[in-house]
């Protein structure tokens, strides 16, 4: 047996641990592989969820836009409802208008929060919102509906777009026939008020 000659046993043997080996290492790999691809596969079905949340959210506010531009473009019918109502015409159009550019807001939001834009083109869209909060109405409404909208998107709202020192600062003030909102102060004296 010293000889150094392999026996045919031995032989099988061997190849019988190397076999097992290669399989065992193939099988490790393999469930390294496996486990990788769920990974992928859970990120993808999570990023699918909140698109279609992000779609649903977005749809939901383009109907609530569409119905009431169908009676704010109808003026027999605008006028039929705001006086079957108790309604100021042109208070409740304002009102709308107010309600729809915060409902915009909050799409870009949404839509920032999974992930369907980045944060590089968010911050561009803060800046247009933050634009947007100076104009009184605006914040008139969003004084009154505020509590409606989830935590984190008033905080948003509150810390991103209307404390945010650059409101007061900006040198170009939107284009209006109404005077923007002047100061933080103001700002908070609205939206708290």
């Amino acid at each position: 047996m010293g000889s150094g000659i392999v026996q045919p046993g031995d032989f099988a043997d061997l190849l019988m641990v190397a076999i097992t080996f290669i399989a065992t290492v193939a099988n490790i790999l393999l469930w390294f592989t496996t486990r990788a691809t769920l990974k992928v596969l859970v990120e993808q079905v999570r990023h699918q969820f909140a698109t279609s949340y992000s779609v649903a959210q977005g749809d939901v506010i383009s109907a609530h836009r569409e119905l009431f531009f169908g009676i704010l473009n109808n003026p027999p019918l605008l006028e039929s409802f705001t006086k079957a109502n108790g309604l100021d015409t042109k208070a409740w159009e304002i009102e709308k208008i107010s309600e729809f550019l915060i409902n915009q807001v909050l799409i870009g939001y949404v839509n920032f929060k999974n992930a369907i834009i980045s944060e590089i083109y968010f911050e561009g869209f803060k800046q247009d919102a933050r634009s947007l909060f100076r104009y009184r109405t605006v914040c008139q409404h969003w004084a009154r509906v505020s509590n409606v909208h989830s935590d984190d998107f008033r905080q948003f709202v509150e810390n991103e777009l209307l404390l945010h020192e650059s409101v007061a600062k900006e040198k170009v003030a939107p284009p209006s026939t109404e005077e923007p909102l002047s100061s933080n102060q103001e700002l908070l004296i609205v939206s708290h008020g």
